[in-house]
């Protein structure tokens, strides 16, 4: 059985390779994606079975790797959490926008689109306002304004409230 010494040294290397590129190096293969929290896992159970058992891990380092992938599982869930409130914080402002006057810009068409929002839909990933028979991405919208109709009902309340005699 090789001594633990050996060992560790082939888990660190093995370690520094999963962990991905060297920085600066990312530019040239592209590849950002940290060691996820499986392999990191694997690693670990990998780095007891292969143990000297005579000379087992030091229970600090056993307990600092835990801590580690503790801490790496807790930051994949708040990731995936953040993802959640992005998506839900969008559709909020979407149907906030149901029955308001927008203006867009569609990139594909290279015009601009404007009118009442009637309807949200959801596309996969994509927020969609239905505006006329136009679906424009939620991404495009650059002006909210009150539709004509709310405007005009306002206007109406306002100027029948300056006409009510108050005697």
């Amino acid at each position: 059985m090789p001594d633990n010494g050996t060992i560790s040294s082939s888990i660190q290397k093995s370690m520094a390779v999963n962990r991905g590129p060297k920085p600066g190096t990312e530019k040239l293969t592209g590849d950002k994606s940290p060691m996820g929290k499986d392999a990191f896992l694997k690693l670990l159970v990998t780095q007891l079975q292969h143990q000297d058992p005579t000379r087992p891990m030091e229970d600090r380092e056993f307990i600092s790797q835990m801590a580690q992938f503790s801490s790496l599982e807790q930051m994949s869930n708040m990731n995936t959490e953040m993802k959640t409130m992005a998506t839900r914080s969008a559709a909020s402002e979407a149907y906030s926008m149901l029955g308001k006057r927008i203006e867009a810009y569609d990139e594909l068409t290279e015009r601009t689109i404007t009118g009442t929002v009637s309807s949200v839909i959801r596309k996969g990933n994509e927020i969609l306002l239905k505006v006329g028979p136009e679906e424009v991405p939620l991404s495009a919208v650059h002006s909210v304004s009150e539709s004509r109709a709310e405007f005009n009902r306002r206007k109406e309340v306002t100027a029948s409230d300056i006409n009510t005699d108050y005697r």
